[in-house]
C-alpha cells in the first residue's frame, strides 16, 4: 500500500482544476471526504448513481516540496518534527548491482564502502569522526546500502546549527561527485568487504543461491547479487570502481531527500548551491532488466548438508505492477491484501480441529525482483510429512478457488483493514522522520515523483473497500492458477533427499488438489460480548502525584498498585505493563517444562470460551494487543491499545487473570510443532554451537534458556493451567503501569471496573526464589571445529560481581560498551580489515545475584582468529590503562545525550524506565529533568578506565570459537 506509483501530470492538472470548485466548501478536516464526493460524482447536489473512475490519480501531498535542478537531480523536502531538532538526509542513486558489467561483480557495493574512506572535503575516517563528535553514531545515523537497482546513503544530524545542516549537504555532495579512490584505501577496504560477504555465509545462504537460479532464470537478478564475487572483491582494480562511479553517479540519476526540522526555502537554495554544478556525461538513463516470462514449469530440489528444516514453495509468476498511482492501483493492492489475510486466517484455524502436518504455512500474493508479482504457496514441515502438508495447504487454497470467501469474512476483514489504515494516519505527525524519508525513497525509486497524501488514504481506501465484493475475490482466486510460469522448490538436508518427491510426483499432487471438489467453508462465529463489567466496580485512591514526571500513583481497592503517566508523544497510543515478583523459578525441575510453555499453550488455546481463531475474529477491527508472560523471577502482562478500544483492552486483562483457556488439542499441536522445529535444529553447526555455549556457561542448568527435544514430552496440561493460575491468582501482588495519550478519568473508571475487581488476597507479597541459575564461576575456553562454512565464529565474554546499587558504576559500565564498540571498530575493522562488524552486548542485574556480563561477537577468517582476539585484549588493556582521550569522552557524552533527547518523547522509554525504578527500588528522581545531564557530567576517563579494569580485565573470562570443519569449502 505504501508503494506509490507515477501520476500523469497533465491528467492531474485537469483533475486539480476541477477539484478547486469543491474546495471552498471543504474545511481542512473534511478535505478527504470532499475529494471522495468528487470522485463519486456527488458534489453540488448531483444525485445520480455513483460511478467510480478507477484511473483517477490519488491526491498529492502538498506538504512535500519537490523540485528538479536543470541537470536532472530531483529533491524532496518535508518539514517534520519527530524527533525534534533532527533532520534525515538521503542521497538516492539509481544504480546498483544490476548495472555492473561482468568484470565488476560487487563494484556497486564496493563504491558505497569507499564513500566512507575519503572524499573531496573529508579525508579517510574524518567523516565518521565528525559525525560522532556531533552525537550521531556510525551505523545508526550514518550508513548506506546497495541493492539490485539502487544505492542509498543516509545521514541524520541535529538541526540547531545551520553550519551542521550545511555540512550535511556537503557530505551528500561529496558522495555524489567527490569520492576518492586512493589505491591504498581500496586495498584496505577489500578485507572489510570480504568480511561482510563472509558474514552472510550459511546453509540458508547456499540454499538461497540455488533457489534464485530456479526462480529467476535467464535474468540479470540471478547473476548480479549486490555482495558480488569474493574473487573480484580481492582483485578488481580501483579504476573499475571509478568507471562505475563516473558512469552511474550522475545528477540525472540521483535524488536528495531531506525530512525534519529545517527551513525548506533555505534548504532548497542550498541544494541548488551544492548540486547544480554537477554535470551529466553521456548519461542515457538506467536500463531495466525484465524477468523471463516464457511459459515454463520448473522444479528444484535444493539440498545442503547443514539444512535444519524441510521447506517447499510454489510460485506462480504474475504480471509486473504497472507504473501508475491511481485509485484502481490502490484497489488492487487492497484486494490482494484482503485475499492473503483471509486465506491465512483459515490456514491458522486448522490446528483447532486437527494436528496440522505443517509447522508454518502461507498462501498469498507476494513479490519478485523488478516489481513483478507472484502467487506463493509455502510451508515448513517434517520431511516425512511433505506431501501431507502440500495437500493440506492446497486443500484450503482450493476451497477458496472453488467457493471464495463469505460475506461475513470479507466484511469483518474490510473493517479491520480500514481501522488499521485509520490508526496509521492518526499517527502520521508522530512518525519518525527516518520512516517518512524511507517512504519518499521508495516512491522515488518506483518512479513516483508526485507523492500521494497519506492523510487522505482512509477516504480513498473506503472507496476501494466498499467496491470489493466476494465475487472480486473469487475472480482473483481464479487468476493465479492460470499463470504461464510455475516454479516449485523444495529445500532440505542432503541426507533426506531420498524422502523427497520428484518433479512428476510433486506437480501431480498440486494439479490433483487444484481440481479437487471440496465443500465450502463453514465458520463458527464467536457471539456475545467479550466480557460484561463486574456488577460492583472497585475504587482507585490517589496515593501520590509526582509533578516532575507527571506520574500518579493509585491504590486499587483489591490492593493492586496503579501508575499513570499521560503523554502526547503519540496521538493515539496507550502502552501498559503489569508485573509481579514470582516467576518460573518458584517451580522445581519436574514442573519447569510445564511452567516454561504454559503461556504459549494458553495463547494458542484462546481465552475464556473463545478459541484462538474466534478471539482473533472478535478483535480483528480493534487496535489492541495484550499478552501475559512468565519470566524466571516475575510474571505479568504487556500490551498496547488506542483510546477507542481501551475498554476491550481492560476486558482482556481481566480475562487473562481470571479465565485463561488451556485446550488439549492446542497442547498436542504445540508439542508437535515444537518437536518438528527442534528435532533437526542442531543440523546447523552454528545453531548447535550457540546452544552448546549456553549449556557450558550455565553448566547445563535445567532453567537455562536452551530447550531440549525431550522437554516437550514433559509438558503436563493440568500443571500448565495450575501454574498459570497460581501466578495470576493474587492481583494485590501486581503493579499496573500505563503510559500514553489517555484521559485519566476515563482510564480510572475502567481500572475500577476491571483491575480493582480482580481476585486478590491478604497473603504476604510473594518473592522470587533462587533456583541456582548462574554463569559458571571459572574461566571457559572452548574451540569447536564443525561445518562446511568457511568462517570462524568468536564469542568472548566476561562476568563477575557488580555493585548494582551504585548509580555511578552503572553509568560508567554502560558507557564503557559504547567506547569499546568504537575502539574495536577502529582497530579490528578499519585498521586490520579483519571484520565487518563487532557486536557488543552488556548487562547488569540484581536478581538472583548482582552481576555484570559483557559479550563480544564477530566472525573472521580462521587464520586471523588468534590475531583478532589478541587485538581485542590489547584494546581492553589500553582502556584499563587510561588511554582514553578527551575526544573519546566528548563523543560518548554527545551520543548519550542525543539518544536521551530522542528517547524522552517515546512512550516505550518511559514505560521501561519507570518499571525499572519501581522494580529495583530506584528513586524516581533519576528520571527528573536535568538529572541525566548532571549524571553525564560525572562521566570521566578515569571512571571508564576503572570500569574496564573491574569488569573486563579482572572479570571471569569465557572464550568460545567455532572453526570450519576440515571439509569446509567456499561457495
Amino acid at each position: 500500500m505504501m508503494t506509490l506509483l507515477t501520476m500523469r501530470k497533465s491528467y492531474w492538472k485537469r483533475l486539480a482544476n476541477q477539484m478547486r470548485k469543491y474546495s471552498n466548501n471543504c474545511s481542512k478536516n473534511n478535505r478527504a471526504w470532499c475529494f471522495v464526493l468528487f470522485l463519486l460524482g456527488l458534489g453540488q447536489g448531483i444525485a445520480q448513481t455513483p460511478t467510480i473512475n478507477w484511473t483517477t490519480p490519488l491526491p498529492v501531498d502538498t506538504t512535500i516540496q519537490r523540485g528538479q535542478l536543470p541537470n536532472g537531480l530531483r529533491y524532496y523536502l518535508l518539514p517534520h518534527n519527530e524527533p525534534q531538532d533532527r533532520a534525515e538526509f538521503r542521497l538516492v542513486v539509481g544504480a546498483g548491482s544490476l548495472q555492473e558489467e561482468a568484470d565488476q561483480l560487487g563494484v556497486a557495493h564496493f563504491v558505497e564502502h569507499m564513500a566512507f574512506n575519503g572524499t573531496r572535503h573529508f579525508a579517510k575516517n574524518t567523516l565518521i569522526d565528525f559525525i560522532e563528535r556531533s552525537g550521531s553514531r556510525f551505523g545508526a545515523d550514518l550508513n548506506a546500502y546497495t541493492s539490485f537497482a539502487e544505492t542509498v546513503y543516509q545521514l541524520q544530524v541535529q538541526t540547531d546549527s545551520l553550519p551542521l545542516l550545511d555540512t550535511a549537504l556537503q557530505i551528500l555532495a561529496d558522495w555524489a561527485a567527490g569520492i576518492s579512490f586512493a589505491e591504498k584505501d581500496v586495498e584496505e577496504e577489500r578485507g572489510i568487504i570480504r568480511s561482510e560477504w563472509r558474514s552472510g555465509l550459511s546453509s540458508n545462504q547456499r540454499l538461497q543461491l540455488q533457489t534464485y537460479q530456479a526462480l529467476l532464470p535467464n535474468s540479470r537478478y540471478a547473476v548480479r547479487f549486490p555482495i558480488g564475487s569474493p574473487e573480484l572483491i580481492d582483485t578488481v582494480a580501483a579504476q573499475r570502481l571509478i568507471d562505475f562511479y563516473q558512469r552511474w553517479y550522475q545528477p540525472a540519476n540521483m535524488a536528495v531527500i531531506v525530512v525534519g526540522n529545517f527551513d525548506p526555502a533555505w534548504m532548497e537554495v542550498q541544494i541548488g548551491a551544492y548540486f547544480s554544478a554537477l554535470e551529466n556525461t553521456d548519461f542515457n538513463g538506467t536500463p531495466t532488466y525484465p524477468l523471463d516470462t516464457t511459459a515454463r514449469q520448473t522444479f528444484l530440489l535444493a539440498t545442503d548438508d547443514e539444512a535444519a528444516f524441510t521447506r517447499w514453495e510454489i510460485n506462480y509468476q504474475l504480471e509486473k505492477m504497472p507504473p501508475e498511482n491511481t485509485l484502481g492501483s490502490l484497489r488492487t493492492q487492497l484486494l490482494r491484501d484482503l485475499y492473503g489475510r483471509l486465506l491465512n486466517q483459515r490456514m491458522a484455524q486448522v490446528k483447532e480441529t486437527e494436528v496440522p502436518p505443517f509447522t508454518f504455512a502461507y498462501s498469498g500474493f507476494s513479490s519478485l525482483p523488478g516489481d513483478y508479482q507472484t502467487y506463493r504457496l509455502s510451508a515448513l514441515a517434517p520431511a516425512d510429512q511433505l506431501e501431507a502438508t502440500l495437500e493440506k495447504v492446497l486443500l484450503e487454497t482450493r476451497r477458496v478457488v472453488q467457493h471464495g470467501f463469505t460475506d461475513t469474512e470479507l466484511n469483518r476483514e474490510k473493517k479491520a483493514l480500514a481501522e488499521g489504515i485509520q490508526q496509521m494516519v492518526r499517527e502520521l505527525d508522530k512518525r519518525s522522520s527516518a520512516s517518512l524519508a524511507a517512504n519518499l525513497r521508495s516512491s522515488h525509486l518506483a518512479g513516483n515523483y508526485t507523492i500521494p497524501d497519506l492523510a487522505q488514504l482512509p477516504a480513498m481506501a473506503k472507496i476501494c473497500l466498499d467496491a470489493i465484493s466476494p465475487a472480486d475475490l473469487a475472480a482473483l482466486a481464479r487468476q493465479w492458477p492460470a499463470a504461464r510460469v510455475r516454479t516449485a522448490i523444495i529445500t532440505t538436508n542432503a541426507r533426506l533427499i531420498g524422502e523427497m518427491p520428484d518433479s512428476t510426483r510433486f506437480f501431480a499432487v498440486v494439479d490433483s488438489m487444484l481440481r479437487l471438489e471440496v465443500p465450502p467453508y463453514r465458520e463458527n462465529a464467536a457471539s456475545g460480548p467479550l466480557l460484561l463489567p463486574p456488577a460492583v466496580p472497585g475504587q482507585a485512591t490517589l496515593l501520590a502525584m509526582d509533578t516532575c514526571i507527571n506520574l500518579a500513583t493509585y491504590q486499587l481497592s483489591n490492593g493492586a498498585k496503579l501508575y499513570l503517566k499521560p503523554t502526547d508523544f503519540s496521538n493515539d497510543q496507550i502502552r501498559m505493563t503489569a508485573f509481579s515478583t514470582g516467576g518460573m523459578g518458584l517451580y522445581g525441575n519436574a514442573d519447569y517444562p510445564s511452567a516454561r510453555h504454559a503461556v504459549a499453550i494458553a495463547d494458542q488455546s484462546g481465552l475464556d470460551t473463545f478459541k484462538e481463531s474466534e478471539l482473533l475474529r472478535l478483535l480483528s477491527d480493534r487496535q489492541v494487543s495484550l499478552r501475559p508472560y512468565l519470566g524466571e523471577y516475575e510474571e505479568g502482562l504487556q500490551g498496547s491499545s488506542n483510546q477507542a478500544d481501551l475498554t476491550t483492552f481492560f476486558q482482556l486483562a481481566y480475562l487473562y487473570f481470571t479465565r485463561p483457556r488451556f485446550d488439549s488439542l492446542a497442547l498436542v499441536a504445540y508439542q508437535d510443532r515444537q518437536r518438528n522445529i527442534y528435532e533437526r535444529l542442531d543440523e546447523d553447526p552454528r545453531t548447535a554451537f550457540g546452544r552448546m555455549v549456553i549449556d557450558l556457561k550455565y553448566n547445563h542448568h535445567p532453567h537455562r534458556s536452551n530447550t531440549s527435544l525431550a522437554e516437550f514430552d514433559q509438558i503436563d496440561l493440568a500443571r500448565c493451567q495450575n501454574i498459570y493460575r497460581e501466578r495470576f491468582a493474587n492481583a494485590a501482588d501486581f503493579s499496573f503501569l500505563f503510559v500514553g495519550n489517555f484521559n485519566t478519568d476515563s482510564l480510572l473508571l475502567l481500572a475500577g471496573q476491571y483491575l480493582a475487581t480482580l481476585p486478590a488476597s491478604a497473603a504476604p507479597a510473594e518473592t522470587w526464589q533462587d533456583a541456582g541459575l548462574r554463569l559458571v564461576d571459572h574461566p571457559l575456553d572452548t574451540t569447536l571445529r564443525a561445518g562446511q562454512t568457511p568462517k570462524a565464529e568468536v564469542i568472548l565474554e566476561w562476568h563477575g560481581a557488580f555493585p548494582f546499587g551504585d548509580t555511578a558504576e552503572r553509568f560508567h559500565f554502560s558507557a564503557l560498551r559504547q567506547l569499546l564498540n568504537t575502539r574495536l571498530r577502529e582497530r579490528l575493522r578499519e585498521e586490520m580489515g579483519g571484520v565487518y562488524g563487532v557486536r557488543i552486548n552488556s548487562r547488569y542485574q540484581a536478581i538472583p545475584d548482582s552481576l555484570h556480563h559483557t559479550t563480544i561477537r564477530f566472525n573472521a577468517e580462521e587464520e586471523q582468529v588468534d590475531t583478532l582476539i589478541a587485538a581485542v585484549y590489547q584494546e581492553i588493556r589500553a582502556l584499563a590503562a587510561g588511554k582514553i582521550g578527551t575526544a573519546d569522552l566528548a563523543k560518548i557524552k554527545a551520543a548519550q545525550f542525543k539518544s536521551y533527547e530522542e528517547a524522552l518523547r517515546n512512550n516505550g522509554f518511559w514505560l521501561s524506565q519507570i518499571q525499572r525504578c519501581l522494580e529495583n527500588g530506584f528513586p524516581l528522581d533519576a528520571l527528573y529533568p536535568g538529572h541525566f545531564e548532571a549524571k553525564l557530567e560525572t562521566l570521566t576517563a578515569e571512571g571508564l578506565a576503572q570500569a574496564a579494569q573491574n569488569y573486563l580485565v579482572d572479570a571471569i573470562p569465557f572464550r568460545f570459537v567455532l572453526l570450519p570443519g576440515n571439509a569446509a569449502k567456499q561457495e
